[in-house]
Order: C-alpha cells, then structure tokens, then sequence
C-alpha cells in the first residue's frame, strides 16, 4: 500500500532532546518495591489484563542448568499465552537460561512494556531470573536489579516480594512481572553521570551494551535464572537470596512472556481503530513542514515518522506537479526520541521551486 502527500510551505520546527538530565539510579530508592498481587499499590498484571497485546512466539539458546529433569525440558510451553498453572512451563533448572523472541518485536511506550510469568504456587516461594534484552540478540543489556533479602533461603523458603526490583518471579502464578524498557535508559544516563551505586562489572556491561540497544526495537528477551545460594550478585554487587536448594526442577519457571508495547504496530491493526484512507497520521506525528533552513540559503524538509508504524518513507520532486523523481538531499539530520523520529533534509536553494511529496509504503 502507497499514499502520496504534497508539502506545503511552512517554517521548519525545532529539533527536539531526547535525553533528561538529572537522572539518578540507586537501591535506596527501591528498599521498598512494590507489594503481592492482589495488594494495593502492586505492579502485577494478570495473564488475562487486556493490556497484554501479544505474547513470546519464539526461542532460542535454550540451555539448562542443574538440577531439572526431562518432564521439565519442554521450552515450547513458554510460548503463547500464560497458562497460570504449576505444569505448562519450562523449568531452566539451575543457572539456565532462555532466549525469547515475538511476533513484532518490543516496544518503549510510557510505563511497563512487557511483562514475565512464572509459575510459583505462592506469593512467597519464589523462584528469581536476571532478565536482559538486545535488538540483535548477541549484546543484551541487563535490567538493573536490586534484592534486600537479608539472609540464605532454604529450599522451600520464603522471600518478600517487596524486598525484589526488576527481576522476574516476583509475582505468583498466573500474575506477570513487568518492566519498563525507559528504565535502561534512565539506568545509562545516570551511569554516564556518575551518579549510581552500581557495581564496576554491572556499570561496565551497560554502559558497554546500551548503546547496541534500540529502545524502540527490541527483538530479543534473555532470562537467566539465579542460583540462590548466594553466589549470585545484584546490580550493586549485594547477594541475591532465593529458594536452595530445589530439585527436579530447579531454577525459574517460566509460563510465559506478554508484550504489553510492540515495537511494530501492523497498519491494518491499526486502521482498525482509525478512520479509513489516514495512512500519513499512522506514518507521521503531526505534519511535515518545508521551508527556507536560515544557514546557507539550503530548503529544509521535516518531519517526525511514528517509531511504532511499519512504514518506508521517500520523498519525490517535480517542477510541474506530473513528471516525478527521487529527491537526494544534500545532507540528512536525523534526531530521536522515544515515540518518533525527526528527520531534516537539506535540498539545495534553488530547489525552492519544486515541489515535494512524500511517499508511504506499508511494510
């Protein structure tokens, strides 16, 4: 599908920052993270929430820790919808790991983009994985994390929920873990500035990975689950405590992961919601603007492509309104922020007396 857009002569818009200074990232402001499902003030989100959109359709590098017996071995059971029970899941037995993947990637939207399911019976036996992300699966960035639990857990032992931060299992089965895609940008921004109490490897796999990552764009989901014995570090370097030491299966369950924000939206899903024939408002925020750039005389076209719209955007040329081709600008600016991004193209000053449109093609 194609749409065609003749651009007006309009003033070119400023170009919006995309990062907030200021920010701050330590455990002090989690000693208390949010409480059980059910409780006010919780975070969970329930397996059947009409916020889940879509759901892990895909895995790879499955490899199993200690301690997990073959009834167990099923990765399958991770896909598709949480089930909310104690059998359909893959047990990643001790120190295992996964590595998810989803119909239309992940998405950074305001507030929690995804969620992970695990299968505790309770809401206190709970069973704790690391969880990373990466948009080539091979350089992830791990969610910061903090764990307060003062002392060892035995194998069937009790952890506090409110006492975990930004690792799954924190909640019981059937009710979803949820992270914030924002918050590694937060996380990185406030590592650049010195002003966290990370530990030197965590503060150095971030700042090292973070920049590989695309917010907006997240293919891939890694957990890895945590050996509770006391082996296994926070982001701070404090022990993690969780339920050891457990056999048959070991380690994290996992039921499944819900994608709360797609870093795709298909446009028929979303034309389903919209009025007919507004393929420009799906591709573009707000309209794109031509006019006079003050350095160098140069004609500046702008606008602000959605991050979310499957969309290819060109820009054509003619003098005459019938006779089209393919517009190469001089040069290309390009700035980004978490729902957008701004492109600037520069076009000659004579080019002022042409005229420009833009094409869309749905991917």
């Amino acid at each position: 599908m194609k749409k065609q857009i003749l651009i007006g002569m309009l003033l070119l818009l400023p170009m919006v920052g995309s990062f907030a200074a200021g920010e701050t990232y330590y455990a002090t402001d989690y000693l208390l993270s949010a409480p059980e499902a059910g409780e006010a003030g919780t975070t969970a989100i329930h397996m059947s929430s009409n916020a889940i959109v879509a759901w892990a359709d895909g895995y790879t590098n499955m490899q199993y820790g200690t301690d997990v017996d073959a009834t167990w071995m099923t990765p399958e059971k991770a896909l598709g919808p949480a089930e909310g029970t104690s059998s359909e899941i893959v047990s990643l037995g001790r120190g295992g790991t996964i590595t998810l993947t989803f119909p239309a990637g992940i998405g950074n939207r305001p507030g929690a983009d995804f969620a992970v399911f695990e299968n505790s019976f309770s809401d206190t036996f709970l069973e704790l994985a690391f969880v990373e992300v990466s948009s080539d699966g091979i350089h992830f960035v791990r969610f910061p994390n903090y764990s307060n639990t003062p002392d060892p857990v035995g194998a069937y032992g009790d952890l506090w929920t409110r006492w975990i931060h930004n690792l799954a299992g924190k909640y019981r089965q059937g009710y979803g873990t949820p992270f914030d895609l924002e918050e590694l940008r937060t996380a990185y921004n406030a590592q650049l500035a010195g002003d966290t109490d990370f530990s030197a490897a965590f503060a150095q796999q971030l700042t090292n990975n973070f920049p590989l990552l695309d917010l907006n764009n997240v293919t891939h989901l890694r957990l890895v689950d945590i050996v509770g014995d006391g082996s296994v570090l926070d982001s701070r370097g404090s022990v993690i405590y969780d339920p050891y030491a457990t056999t048959g299966s070991a380690g994290f369950d996992l039921d499944a992961v819900g994608v709360l924000n797609e870093a795709f939206v298909p446009y028929a899903d979303w034309a389903a919601s919209h009025p007919p024939g507004n393929l420009q408002e799906y591709a573009l925020t707000g309209v794109p603007i031509l006019g006079r750039s003050e350095s160098n005389g140069f004609v500046a076209l702008g606008y602000c492509a959605n991050r979310w719209a499957s969309v290819a955007i060109s820009v054509e040329v003619s003098l005459d309104l019938e006779s089209w081709s393919n517009a190469v600008p001089e040069s290309i600016e390009q700035q980004a922020a978490p729902d957008f991004i701004q492109t600037k193209l520069l076009f000659p000053a004579d080019a002022l007396n042409r005229f420009y449109r833009l094409i869309f093609e749905v991917q």
